[in-house]
């Protein structure tokens, strides 16, 4: 990370009139020489910085790149996101995360792809990642909450996604439990949460997060191209990926203490945003297949099924087919 491009790029995104060098490099504290060299290398990364004689500068547009002093400087203090790193390619973003948490790096740690070439879902399931077409990344986590309840993480995500959608996005974003988010009746986005032990034995959770953001129909596999749509798919216009992933950490970061101290209010907006309660539905567990209808979310946000024969199932995880209303 520069932490003086972040700063740099902080001030001009926040300043709406050009920005003299001098003022720049008082308001960083920071030499104008540093200032200068620096602003010619965000250019050079693709940020369009414009230039007046006797005004100074001015921030234009920014690239369609995930580049983590950009969203340093669009997030400002994050404890969610302490440190960003964006790799252009790797298998899955889970896998350097897992790698990290093992080795004992803290928490507050995002690691983003531009491409995943093994991207993955539940159940060992493939993830679609089009080159620079989503969002793709994991989250480091230390919850502080006990282990048991780690599958809080889940819902966590899930509710934090679909609201960031929402409100960026004014769409209606609906959660398929337990990990999954749909607009209009395809898959947008899929939520992976893993743990591990790090080398001084304290577990830690990886939440990894794949969007669609800017897919065409093209970019998915033959049997996902009725099941899978991209936010420009559904709203028919580009979407900025570097905003939406701000916005998204922002969210996430807002809401983790929801887990301790507000949990039955996340249940009540998973709840609400259900693609499954009420309806009949079956679940594979295991090599266990049940049917029933979905009836609600229990305080740990496991799912209720009541069976044909009146009995009641608590539902950790599973696969989920609707089948019938």
């Amino acid at each position: 990370m520069n932490v003086l491009d972040a700063r740099l790029l902080a001030a001009l995104r926040a300043s709406q009139v050009h920005l003299p060098a001098t003022d720049l490099a008082s308001q960083l504290a920071a030499p104008i020489s540093a200032v200068e060299a620096r602003l010619s290398e965000l250019r050079n990364a693709g940020f369009e910085i414009e230039e007046r004689p006797g005004l100074g500068f001015r921030l234009l547009h920014s690239p369609d790149r995930i580049i983590a002093d950009d969203l340093h400087s669009r997030l400002g203090h994050c404890e969610l996101a302490r440190e960003i790193v964006v790799f252009a390619e790797t298998a899955s973003t889970n896998d350097p995360a897992m790698q990290r948490g093992r080795q004992g790096a803290a928490g507050g740690l995002v690691i983003f792809a531009e491409r995943q070439t093994a991207g993955r879902g539940r159940f060992g399931r493939a993830w679609a990642s089009a080159s620079h077409r989503g969002l793709w990344f994991s989250l480091l986590l230390r919850p502080t909450i006990p282990y048991s309840a780690w599958p809080r993480l889940t819902t966590w995500a899930a509710v934090s996604l679909a609201a960031t959608i929402e409100n960026s996005l004014g769409l209606p974003a609906a959660i398929k439990w337990p990990n999954d988010i749909y607009l209009t009746g395809r898959k947008i986005a899929g939520i992976l949460a893993e743990s591990g032990v790090d080398v001084n034995g304290q577990p830690f959770a990886v939440v990894g997060i794949g969007v669609n953001v800017n897919q065409n129909a093209g970019d998915f596999p033959p049997e996902l191209a009725t099941k899978a749509a991209s936010l420009g798919m559904v709203t028919g216009r580009f979407i900025d990926r570097p905003t939406l992933a701000a916005n998204l950490l922002r969210e996430l970061d807002a809401r983790l203490p929801q887990l301790v101290s507000a949990f039955p209010e996340m249940i009540a907006e998973a709840s609400r945003r259900s693609l499954l309660l009420g309806r009949w539905v079956q679940v594979q567990s295991g090599h266990s297949i049940i049917e029933g209808r979905a009836e609600e979310l229990d305080p740990e946000g496991q799912l209720l099924l009541r069976a044909a024969d009146g009995s009641l199932n608590r539902l950790s995880a599973g696969e989920v087919t609707v089948i019938a209303s």
